[in-house]
């Protein structure tokens, strides 16, 4: 890749005052982890917030709560269409995948397949006892709605269908960290919650991950589960910093060329990968992000200026190509979707935006059942939907680094690519 300006497609500033900040907190130890704790609990209004090494992680330990809780149960539901660390938080939980087909308008669940899904199963009598029947055990132990992108499931709808089980909402909030949907915080909307802290999300400590609750026996699991969780080792710590200080320096657009241009970082790619660390945050990572407000608040001032400018780009494109999904436009996205249907224009788009470092990406490549390790569990099941998205969607960047310059130059180019 030649060196030029190149937008990261996706990016949380990580500024060299949050890293001193980071190194602050490494004196204060303890008091740093609670005092970022205190923060989220008042903001999110919630009893209860454990503070882990990333999103994956905070959705394991979730899960493995929950399954204390609920032992005859292994099966958790998810998007078909969604970042495939959620898939590799439930293997790591010990329990199985079972995918929902998507809403042809909006990343959602398709809720007339979810609502078949979720029918209780069929009733089996006793011989002993025939006026009373004995329920089979239900066999999801949770269901993940996922706000991606930032784009807000709609809660409304799933806890209607779930009023009368005892499958648990576990709101997956990993890229919508201070959004709102109807005034209310996305991630105070389920049983438990989580937001990542990883590059390229609302907010960013190098990584991490929050978890969130008001259930005290979900949070006593958690808890005990965290006295076991082993901490970064020094080596580990190392790391972390040298990441950060690599973060602040080349994610910039000035330098970003380079670590795109090195293909083993896999930078943009989408990994399952099942065998990642747990670990419970770090004082650095707590200390990271202190005046988090103020910056996440900074960050969703400027996301959504500029995904009012690729609404207002994209009404005037030609639909027989593309179309926006729904309710985008009030959302406070991490990355802008919109869907080409045409195969040959979305390559031509992401090739030559690659060339010019315009941070046009695509979005997930596939859907869930087509990643080769969860494959042969799903071989009755076929999900249109969810590999239409991953075949047409791509994103427009809309983080901070994302200048004037840079929005006239990306809208100059799909005004020329739709016009061909």
């Amino acid at each position: 890749m030649p060196i030029r300006r190149t937008l990261p497609p996706a990016a949380a500033p990580i500024y060299p005052r949050d890293i001193l900040s980071g190194l602050s907190g490494l004196r204060h130890g303890r008091q740093e982890l609670d005092r970022f704790k205190t923060g989220l609990k008042d903001y999110f209004g919630v009893q209860h917030c454990f503070l882990v090494s990333s999103g994956r992680a905070a959705l394991t330990l979730i899960l493995r709560s929950l399954k204390d809780l609920k032992p005859d149960a292994d099966q958790v539901l998810i998007p078909a269409y969604t970042c495939y660390s959620v898939p590799s938080a439930i293997v790591r939980a010990g329990l199985k995948v079972q995918p929902c087909e998507m809403d042809p308008n909006k990343l959602d669940f398709d809720y007339t397949q979810l609502s078949r899904l979720l029918l209780p199963p069929a009733k089996l009598h006793e011989p002993a006892k025939p006026n009373k029947p004995k329920q089979t055990p239900n066999p999801f132990l949770a269901i993940v709605p996922a706000h991606l992108y930032g784009i807000p499931a709609d809660m409304d709808r799933l806890r209607s269908l779930l009023n009368d089980t005892d499958i648990a909402i576990v709101e997956d909030a990993a890229q919508a960290m201070g959004a709102r949907k109807n005034g209310k915080l996305l991630g105070t909307l389920g049983d438990a919650s989580f937001f990542s802290l990883g590059r390229g999300k609302a907010l960013s400590t190098v990584e991490g991950g929050i978890i969130l609750t008001n259930r005290e026996d979900i949070a006593r699991r958690i808890s005990s589960f965290l006295n076991k969780t082993p901490v970064y080792i020094p080596f580990e710590l190392f790391k972390l910093i040298i990441e950060a200080v690599v973060l602040n320096l080349f994610t910039h657009p000035t330098l970003f060329w380079l670590p795109k241009s090195l293909s083993i970082l896999k930078l943009g790619e989408t990994v399952y990968d099942p065998s990642f660390k747990i670990r419970r945050m770090h004082p650095f990572q707590a200390g990271m992000a202190q005046n988090w407000q103020r910056r996440l608040k900074k960050f969703q001032i400027i996301r959504k200026e500029c995904a009012k400018f690729w609404s207002k780009l994209t009404e005037g494109l030609n639909t027989n190509e593309l179309s926006c999904i729904k309710h985008l436009v009030e959302s406070d996205v991490i990355r802008f979707p919109i869907s080409i249907k045409n195969p040959s224009l979305r390559k031509w788009i992401l090739e030559l935006s690659n060339q010019k470092g315009l941070g046009i990406m695509p979005g997930y490549p596939d859907s869930i059942d087509a990643v080769p390790a969860l494959g042969g569990f799903f071989p009755d099941k076929d999900f249109p939907v969810a590999k239409q998205y991953a075949r047409q969607i791509i994103t427009l960047p809309v983080h901070p680094y994302v200048t004037k310059s840079d929005r006239a130059s990306i809208s100059d180019f799909i005004l020329k690519a739709f016009s061909k």
